[in-house]
C-alpha cells in the first residue's frame, strides 16, 4: 500500500516536474481580446465616476439655490 501512494506521488512529481516549464511559457501569452476587454472595463470605471460625480454636482447646485433663495427672502419650490 505505501509502496503504490509512493509511487503515484513520484507520477504526480514527475508529470508536474515535465509540464511545468511548457505551463511557464503559455503564461507569456496574452490573448487578442484581453485588450478590448481591458478598455470596455476601464471606460465602464470612468463613466460611472462621472456619471457619479455629475449627479453630486446637480444636487449640490439644487441646494444652493434653495438655499440662495431662502437667503434673498423669495418663494421656495419644492
Amino acid at each position: 500500500m505505501v509502496r503504490l501512494l509512493s509511487s503515484r506521488i513520484l507520477i504526480v512529481v514527475i508529470f508536474f516536474y515535465l509540464f511545468t516549464p511548457l505551463a511557464k511559457a503559455s503564461v507569456l501569452y496574452i490573448d487578442p481580446g484581453a485588450g478590448s476587454l481591458l478598455f470596455q472595463i476601464l471606460s465602464a470605471i470612468v463613466l460611472a465616476i462621472l456619471f457619479y460625480l455629475s449627479l453630486i454636482r446637480k444636487t449640490l447646485v439644487k441646494l444652493f439655490n434653495k438655499v440662495k433663495k431662502v437667503f434673498s427672502n423669495q418663494k421656495v419650490d419644492t
